[in-house]
């Protein structure tokens, strides 16, 4: 990463020569470096005739550049900017004929209100369901006729976003252990419940996780009619959730939900990094305050009002 233009100029001839050397062509991408970036993507229907975009989704809170908790709408954008990115990929899904469920994933710079285009997945994301919360249409279902060859069964002005959904993934990890994959066997298993609360899992209890495999569990999705009160739903959601015989992410989660800077919508790609120490320092300080360990400190429920912490599991 070159700060500022001298650097650039003594750092640019040492990656040429790099690229010259594996490559043969010492050509190179110069890209603008974002050091406090926000991940929003886009999700799109093409049936190779006609697209339509879904809105978007934030997601930028990522533990190893992987994603943790997603959200619809995204709260850093407005109305100009979110018309803005959605009409640059339906116009970019448009140009190539698209013929499926895709998300095309950009880079958005908050100082600047400025967006760049990553990436293109071609695929079911795992973070389709808030997007279903929000429209109300069923994309794996979409996704299935447009492969059968049947068009489109609506257009752009047909699509409208009603309140604001969010989504925990819930993984067999151990954030205290540097997010450690934590297998093991499910000796109990408690779902949350309730009008817009939704679960995406194949465990019950009895199940072996093996440790061979992606850690994710469980989706944990809320929806309501704002984004104030889906975060109360989804923090009354995480207080329910019980799963027994191992680690999960679900206490971060609680955590993460508890924070004034997330509640605000004010995060980023790199904000964990920072954020992770303030909460181990917080729950050393209650461990030693209540005579418990880190880990039973972590495991407490959250209230339903997010702001302190309750009794232990």
């Amino acid at each position: 990463v070159a700060h500022d233009a001298a650097q650039l100029e003594a750092e640019l001839p040492l990656a040429q020569r790099e690229a010259q050397a594996a490559f043969g062509d010492s050509g190179v991408y110069l890209e603008r470096f974002i050091a406090r970036a926000r991940h929003i993507e886009v999700q799109v229907l093409g049936d190779g005739r006609d697209v339509v975009h879904l809105f978007e989704r934030e997601c930028s809170l990522q533990r190893r550049r992987q994603k943790i908790l997603e959200e619809a709408p995204s709260p850093s954008l407005t109305p100009a900017l979110r018309a803005e990115l959605c009409a640059s990929a339906t116009r970019l899904t448009r140009e190539v004929g698209y013929r499926s469920a895709g998300t095309l994933e950009y880079l958005f710079d908050d100082t600047r209100g400025e967006f760049y285009f990553i990436e293109m997945n071609t695929r079911i994301q795992v973070e389709h369901p808030v997007t279903e919360a929000i429209t109300g249409i069923d994309l794996v279902r979409e996704t299935l006729r447009i492969a059968d060859g049947e068009p489109l069964r609506f257009a752009q002005q047909d699509i409208a976003m009603r309140g604001a959904a969010l989504e925990c993934r819930i993984n067999a990890e151990d954030p205290l252990q540097d997010f450690r994959p934590n297998p093991g066997r499910i000796d109990a298993l408690v779902w949350p419940t309730g009008p817009g609360v939704r679960v995406d899992s194949l465990l019950y209890p009895g199940c072996v996780v093996p440790p061979f495999y992606d850690s994710l569990l469980a989706k944990l999705i809320v929806h309501d009619e704002s984004r104030a009160a889906a975060l109360q739903r989804l923090s009354r959601a995480l207080g329910e959730l019980q799963v027994g015989g191992m680690k999960t992410t679900a206490p971060l989660h609680a955590a993460l939900l508890a924070d004034a800077d997330v509640r605000a919508g004010r995060y980023h790609t790199n904000f964990l990094e920072a954020w992770m120490p303030r909460w181990r320092a917080a729950l050393d300080a209650a461990a030693a305050a209540a005579g418990r360990s880190e880990s039973e400190s972590a495991n407490l429920n959250v209230n339903a009002d997010a702001t302190r912490v309750g009794e232990a599991l």
